[in-house]
């Protein structure tokens, strides 16, 4: 058996949300409602026993939504962070960068992102 890593990465920013939900006073139950999620998920989540590896599948598949409720912002996929709806449009639109490596990135993964605002007017 091979030991688990412990790299003490941060929270994601939607586990910190779904936290301070239940530090206002919001119950498990009435949080997995609004987030559409098992209640038993949102217990294990918010108590840090989630059983998975890793939070990935849990972030694209929840993560945009308890952006979009609790803070009315998108996922950004690439940048792991919310964005307000303003600087996801400014990103999405941006022309593409020849001479920034990073930038190159980001602009690459807006055109394949499911949140660009800008795919709804090229199709």
């Amino acid at each position: 058996m091979l030991p688990s890593l412990n790299l003490d990465l941060p929270e994601p920013e939607w586990l910190v949300l779904l936290k301070a939900q239940r530090a206002n006073g919001k119950s498990i139950s009435q949080i997995a409602r609004e987030v559409d999620m098992a209640r038993p998920s949102v217990s294990m989540l918010l108590k840090g026993t989630y059983p998975a590896q890793s939070l990935d599948l849990v972030s694209r598949k929840h993560g945009a939504k308890i952006l979009k409720l609790y803070r009315n912002e998108v996922l950004c996929p690439h940048l792991r962070t919310g964005l307000s709806s303003e600087a996801c449009q400014e990103y999405a639109s941006r022309p593409m960068s020849t001479s920034n490596p990073d930038k190159l990135a980001h602009w690459s993964a807006c055109r394949k992102c499911p949140f660009n605002p800008t795919k709804e007017k090229d199709q």
